[in-house]
């Protein structure tokens, strides 16, 4: 009994030694660079059609409407925006996905995002009329938020 109980307790300890049990990082803090405000690249990231500045990446997946086309098109609207990603795993191997390798039971080809060949003129700047008028800002919990202000 006693040796199952001192296993157990090395492997709670164990987690909190490095990284493995920590959460993900929430997408406002992938962009920040010293440069902004944790405030402006919330805003940033609304403005550019994120659905929430808190979502954890890859945030398309679990909404019908966020797909892997508008992510590329919002994660290219904050590049032209200025701001930079300081992924360690740049999201933008969604363009690349299984290109030019052979389709198999261990590799799951996906269509290219159609966003990927947008030229830069062609990908949506910032709008803050977007950022108000989001299901986050509208949202009877968040409106009052720093966020959500006009």
């Amino acid at each position: 009994m006693m040796k199952r109980l001192l296993i157990l307790v090395i492997f709670l300890i164990s987690g909190c030694a490095s990284k493995p049990f920590q959460p993900p990082t929430k997408t406002y803090q992938d962009w920040v660079d010293g440069k902004h405000s944790e405030l402006e690249i919330k805003k940033a990231l609304l403005e550019c059609g994120y659905p929430t500045p808190f979502a954890d990446y890859p945030p398309y997946g679990t909404n019908a409407s966020f797909s892997k086309n508008t992510y590329v098109k919002n994660y290219k609207c904050m590049l032209k925006a200025g701001f930079v990603n300081n992924l360690k795993h740049h999201p933008s191997h969604i363009c690349y996905d299984s290109t030019g390798l052979p389709c198999n039971k261990d590799i799951k080809c996906q269509p290219r995002p159609l966003a990927c060949d947008l030229s830069w003129s062609e990908i949506p700047d910032r709008s803050i009329k977007k950022r108000l008028e989001s299901d986050y800002c509208q949202h009877k919990l968040y409106r009052t938020y720093p966020v959500c202000q006009p």
